[in-house]
C-alpha cells in the first residue's frame, strides 16, 4: 500500500505492506525551504546522524535508516517532518538550536502527520515514549534535549483549526476544491501524478483559504 504525506510544503512517500509501516525502509522527497526551494532528501549511510540539515546554495537532508535501530519508522518519519520543518519553516540551520524553535518545529511536523493520516492520534503517547532519548542517543537526533510535548501539540493545533478551517460544502471550501479539480483538468498529460496532485490539494482545503 502506498500512502503520501504532506508536509506543509513536504511530502514523504511510505511504500508499506500489511500496514501502514510495515516495511522499515522509508524514502523521503519534496521538501521546500520557506523561500520555496527544494530540499532534497538524501540516504547517507555514513551521516553520523539520524537525520541532518545542510544549509548553503542546495539545502539538504541527509538521513541513515541504520543508527539507532531501535526506532521505529514511524519515529524516524517523524524526526524526518521535524527537520523539514525548520526548512520549510524559515528556521536557522546552523549554530546552535533553540529548544523554542525545536518545538515549533515539533509541533509543526506532527501537525502534517496527523493531518496526512500516516499518524494517528491514538498513536502520541506511544510516539511521546519512543522519542526519548539517553544523553548518547541525543548525539544523533535533532536537539537540543528535550522532552516531546506531542499532545499538547495536538492539543493546540485542533483549537487552531476549529477557528480557522473552513466548514466542508461551504463556499470557501466549495471554492477550493473546485480550483483543485481545475488544476486537474489543466494537468497534462494526465496521470498519475497529476492524480496524487489533486488528492493532496484536496487534502489541504480543510486547512486553507480558496486557490
Amino acid at each position: 500500500m502506498r500512502r503520501k504525506l504532506m508536509l506543509g510544503a513536504v511530502i514523504a512517500q511510505l511504500c508499506a505492506g500489511g500496514g501502514a509501516f510495515a516495511q522499515e525502509h522509508t524514502s523521503y522527497h519534496g521538501c521546500t525551504d520557506a523561500a520555496g526551494r527544494a530540499v532534497a532528501a538524501v540516504s547517507d549511510p555514513a551521516l553520523d546522524q539520524v537525520v541532518a540539515s545542510l544549509s548553503g546554495a542546495a539545502p539538504a537532508i541527509r538521513y541513515n535508516e541504520a543508527l539507532l535501530p531501535r526506532l521505529t519508522p514511524e519515529s524516524r518519519l517523524f524526526l524526518f517532518a521535524h527537520e523539514c520543518a525548520r526548512h520549510n519553516l524559515g528556521l536557522p540551520l546552523d549554530g546552535k538550536r533553540t529548544e523554542g524553535d525545536a518545538r515549533r518545529a515539533d509541533c509543526h511536523g506532527l501537525e502534517s502527520l496527523l493531518r496526512s493520516g500516516l499518524i494517528e492520534e491514538a498513536r502520541i503517547d506511544a510516539l511521546e515514549r519512543e522519542l526519548q532519548f539517553s544523553a548518547e542517543e541525543w548525539e544523533r537526533v535533532p536537539g537540543p534535549p528535550r522532552t516531546f510535548a506531542l499532545r499538547s501539540c495536538a492539543a493546540q493545533s485542533a483549537v487552531e483549526h476549529l477557528l480557522t478551517r473552513p466548514a466542508r460544502a461551504k463556499p470557501e471550501w466549495n471554492a477550493c476544491v473546485r480550483g483543485c479539480g481545475a488544476r486537474l483538468w489543466a494537468c497534462a498529460p494526465h496521470n498519475v501524478a497529476c492524480e496524487d496532485a489533486y488528492d493532496r490539494c484536496v487534502s489541504l482545503c480543510d486547512f486553507r483559504s480558496p486557490p
